[in-house]
């Protein structure tokens, strides 16, 4: 027998043998899986009588919220496209996004409102917009509840779906071109779900925290499939903030939780850590962005938790690895193992990678032998939306270029050593930028870091480090420097400094490296 992968398979098991579980929690809603059920076919429904068809896209530009979880369901169950918009870029972007996507449907937050009336003229695809609840003030625009409370929640004709057609769209973030529409298949979606369990171990005792990163991006998206397969409790908060996320473990009694890294050393960080009970946390998985080796070991040793690195991009829908001990390695000493989960990790299960030179061939898996890491499975995006050349360009020779610098040791670990244009190359030597970070985040008085490479006439290139103290804290930069002696190599230490207030970061916490860059280049002389 063959049935088509389609991610409602998920929800009609959990529906089916969790129906009085809490599937969800937002604010003061619990949605078991029986009513989120019937939401997602209320949805369903509201989208066809909207003149939503099979292929078309229906955009979401709003915060977390349990619609939102809803969404990820009720619009592929259709055969229409989901696309996630990300609500921290600037108008224009998003508005290129649309008019590159075309959705006839927007599902907006009101707080978002002004946003979308600035661009709204400039959008000719969409033809309906919803609001995502009820906003203060009046407005001639429908809400979501009202327009699925018009449905019946009864299942609804679904039409027949391949699973290589595309259920969602997500947008690369854009930060060195203008943003690219990744396409995730039916099929990506269900083996990256049935993947990271595989890898993961989840079971229906997961209590998960899902919305402390943004529900449309690349590290959120993912779990509201794999955590629905096995009828775990989704709960969704509409942002991070150290006393939020505190107060929502403790209320709930979560067990599971997602973050960047500058969310996990903000929580370390905070006075609040000491006044909330935590203790029913089992693991935090931490991507996004590379983590110092000191973040992880700190994170265990106060948090008492699990606390592993996933690393995944876009394009691959997103888990490519997990930073888990191998059963043989643990009776390596406990620093050792630490020091095993604070690298990239072990390749999921069902996802194959390689490390490759220029022409795309393997080079020797001993840990020394840097090249891009190339990936392949089942879950890789079916390809960029309208760019059929850029696609044909990010693969070769089978494998999808990541884009990362890494090595793979013998063990099989993966160890991202850089991003490609995040290698800083001075005096013809190669310097990773994340290496150097370690060793700064491992320095008692700093609480973030940055390194990356500027021009210079001698060396082509030095290494030059930002840096933020931790408050209360003053940094000075010889102490920096005699600091990154004792760990560095000559050529590795920054030529030049700055101490600065904070560092740019996206919506989700991530370090916009090349921001710094930008502001590196207009402060110096011409």
């Amino acid at each position: 027998m063959e049935l088509p992968m389609l991610p409602i398979r998920f929800l009609h098991r959990a529906e089916s043998i969790y129906s009085k579980k809490t599937a969800i929690i937002c604010r003061d809603v619990h949605e078991s899986y029986e009513e989120f059920s019937m939401r997602v076919n209320q949805l369903s429904r509201a989208l066809d009588h909207s003149g939503i068809k099979q292929g078309d896209r229906v955009a979401y530009l709003a915060l977390n919220c349990h619609r939102m979880l809803e969404g990820y369901y009720g619009v592929p169950q259709t055969g229409a496209v989901l696309l996630c918009l990300n609500i921290r870029l600037h108008p224009t972007e998003i508005a290129y996004i649309i008019n590159d996507a075309t959705p006839k449907l927007l599902i907006l937050s009101p707080q978002l409102l002004p946003l979308w009336t600035a661009i709204a003229d400039q959008c000719p695809s969409v033809e309906h917009v919803w609001l995502m609840e009820a906003s203060g003030s009046a407005s001639p625009l429908p809400t979501y509840d009202e327009m699925i409370a018009k449905e019946s929640s009864q299942s609804p004709t679904v039409p027949v779906i391949d699973e290589n057609d595309v259920a969602e769209l997500f947008y690369t973030s854009g930060t060195t071109d203008v943003p690219k529409g990744v396409m995730m298949t039916y099929r990506n979606l269900y083996t990256h779900a049935m993947n990271s369990l595989a890898t993961l171990g989840l079971n229906d005792e997961v209590v998960q925290i899902v919305g402390t990163v943004p529900l449309f991006h690349v590290n959120a998206w993912g779990s509201p499939h794999y955590l629905v397969a096995v009828g775990a409790t989704q709960v969704v908060v509409p942002r991070f903030d150290p006393e939020l996320f505190a107060a929502s473990v403790q209320q709930t009694q979560a067990t599971h939780a997602l973050m960047v890294p500058t969310m996990l050393n903000s929580l370390l960080n905070s006075p609040v850590l000491d006044r909330f009970d935590l203790s029913s946390l089992q693991q935090i998985i931490l991507g996004g962005a590379a983590t110092a080796y000191a973040l992880i070991e700190e994170a265990r040793n106060r948090l008492k938790c699990e606390c592993i690195v996933g690393y995944g991009l876009t394009e691959t829908c997103p888990i490519v690895s997990v930073s888990y001990v191998k059963a043989p390695l643990k009776l390596l000493p406990q620093s050792e193992q630490n020091r095993l989960q604070a690298l990239t990790g072990l390749p999921a299960v069902g996802i194959e990678v390689e490390i490759l030179d220029s022409e795309a061939l393997p080079l020797p898996h001993d840990g020394q032998h840097p090249g891009e890491l190339g990936v392949r499975a089942d879950s890789v995006m079916k390809g960029y939306w309208n760019r059929p050349e850029e696609t044909e360009r990010a693969f070769k020779n089978g494998w999808f270029l990541t884009g990362d610098v890494a090595v793979i040791d013998q063990e099989g670990y993966i160890n991202i050593v850089d991003r490609k244009k995040d290698i800083v190359i001075s005096g013809g030597e190669n310097i990773s930028s994340l290496h150097v970070e370690d060793v700064l985040y491992a320095h008692p008085d700093v609480l973030e870091a940055a390194v990356i490479g500027v021009p210079d006439p001698t060396w082509g290139e030095i290494v030059h480090a930002i840096v933020v103290p931790k408050p209360g804290q003053t940094l000075a930069i010889s102490d920096l420097e005699t600091f990154c002696r004792q760990q560095l190599g000559g050529f590795e230490v920054p030529r030049s400094w700055e101490i600065s207030g904070e560092l740019p970061k996206t919506g989700t916490g991530k370090i916009m490296k090349h921001v710094l860059r930008q502001q590196r280049q207009s402060t110096s002389p011409n």
